[in-house]
C-alpha cells in the first residue's frame, strides 16, 4: 500500500472530503489528489500536519509494514496506605432513666405533701402575731430569777 492509498483510506474513515482536508493541511484540492493518486507526495510539514488530523503516528502514513503495537493492559500495583480510625465509643446512659425520674418526681410529691399536712397542723396551735405585741412582761414579777441570768 503507497503512502497515497494511507492517506486516502484515513480520509475515507475520518469522513472528510478532499477540499475539506485541503483547508485542514492549507493546502489545494488538487494537491491532496495528487498525493492519493501517487503523482506527488506530501513535505515532512505535511506529513506531521496529516498525522495530527487523522490522529495516527507519522510511520502509519509513511511505512508499509507498519503495524500498530499492542495495547497491553494496565498494570495494576497495590500499595498499602496504613489508615488511622478513631472509633468513639459512647458512654451507656442507664437504660431506666425513665423510671429513675419518674420514682424522684413520685419521692418529691409525697414530700410536699407530708410537709404540707404537717405545717398546716402547727397553724393551728400558733399564737397570732397581734397577740404578741399586745403583752408585755414586767421585770419586777420576775423577782430574783432577773438577778441570777448572766450577763453576757
Amino acid at each position: 500500500m503507497t503512502i497515497g492509498q494511507r492517506i486516502r483510506n484515513s480520509r475515507i474513515e475520518q469522513g472528510v472530503s478532499q477540499e475539506s482536508l485541503a483547508e485542514l493541511v492549507d493546502v489545494s484540492r488538487q494537491t491532496v489528489s495528487k498525493w492519493e493518486n501517487g503523482a506527488a507526495y506530501p513535505s515532512g510539514e505535511n506529513l506531521t500536519a496529516l498525522s495530527r488530523i487523522f490522529h495516527i503516528p507519522m510511520d502509519a502514513l509513511v511505512k508499509d509494514d507498519w503495524v500498530p503495537p499492542e495495547e497491553k493492559p494496565p498494570e495494576v500495583q497495590y500499595v498499602e496506605i496504613p489508615v488511622e480510625v478513631k472509633v468513639e465509643v459512647p458512654v451507656p446512659r442507664p437504660r431506666n432513666y425513665r423510671l429513675w425520674a419518674l420514682l424522684a418526681a413520685v419521692v418529691l410529691t409525697v414530700g410536699v405533701f407530708v410537709g404540707a399536712l404537717f405545717f398546716r397542723e402547727r397553724h393551728e396551735e400558733s399564737v397570732p402575731q397581734t397577740q404578741l405585741e399586745g403583752e408585755v412582761i414586767d421585770p419586777s414579777a420576775l423577782g430574783d430569777l432577773v438577778s441570777l441570768a448572766p450577763l453576757e
